[in-house]
């Protein structure tokens, strides 16, 4: 391949738009939280691990249509999950994970807005970037994989159930103190479109809203429902709502 043709490859890989890949729960009862999404969202029960050994927590995954959504549950007992558990008050919404195809310009971004990053460091051969959820209500975490079937949970080679209620994720609220600066700043760091309190990420939204403490971070995730009847059904599981829209 002539340099031209590396240069446009490169450019074109980076002009990709960030997306969402998958949310994250964190619970201190992770069979129950299971429990309660295999019922209100009819969908059979995910893939457990446990990585207590080298990461200090077990997960399921689960599948909501192309999106991902982890449950994780603190093991060790010095993990920072606890804190921030105990900070909450409760179970939660921990975190937001995006896709992105240029990492090193995304860190360009955050460096330019002088931000401090939570983590910048490599995983699993990959540079993963997370933002302080302090600043921005729920931990927004990017990783530069170059293909979905790369991803965590391994979407594409593993068999998923199919929620019988819900077809995607489609929209996300987070409770913050300053919704439409923060939407701003968000929509300016992962070059997405905004529009007053919300930043469009291809086929999902996240919509910032004013916290009411100690409610702040990932609050609601609004699914397409897949009979009309239920439209308009949600329930709060793990500190989340769970909204059929």
């Amino acid at each position: 391949m002539t340099r031209d043709k590396e240069a446009g490859a490169g450019a074109a890989q980076a002009a990709k738009p960030n997306v969402i890949r998958h949310y994250v729960l964190a619970t201190h009862d992770l069979k129950a939280v299971s429990s309660q999404l295999q019922d209100f969202l009819q969908v059979d029960q995910g893939f457990r691990h446990d990585m207590s050994a080298a990461l200090g927590f077990t997960n399921e995954m689960m599948m909501i249509g192309q999106t991902m959504v982890e449950i994780i549950q603190p093991v060790a007992p010095d993990h920072r999950v606890h804190a921030w558990l105990a900070e909450r008050g409760g179970d939660g919404g921990f975190m937001i994970v995006l896709q992105t195809f240029d990492a090193e310009a995304f860190r360009a971004r955050t460096t330019a807005e002088k931000l401090r990053l939570a983590r910048d460091m490599q995983f699993r051969g990959q540079d993963m970037i997370q933002l302080d959820y302090k600043r921005f209500g729920t931990r927004f975490e990017t990783y530069q994989y170059s293909l979905p079937d790369g991803w965590w949970g391994d979407p594409v080679g593993r068999s998923y159930a199919k929620s019988k209620v819900a077809a995607e994720i489609v929209g996300a609220e987070v409770a913050v103190e300053n919704p439409r600066e923060i939407a701003t700043q968000i929509g300016g760091l992962f070059q997405s479109p905004v529009k007053g309190d919300t930043v469009t990420f291809v086929d999902k939204q996240v919509r910032f809203v004013d916290a009411k403490p100690p409610w702040r971070g990932l609050v609601a995730l609004d699914l397409k429902a897949l009979a009309r009847k239920r439209r308009g059904d949600h329930r709060v599981i793990c500190g989340v709502d769970w909204r059929l829209v």
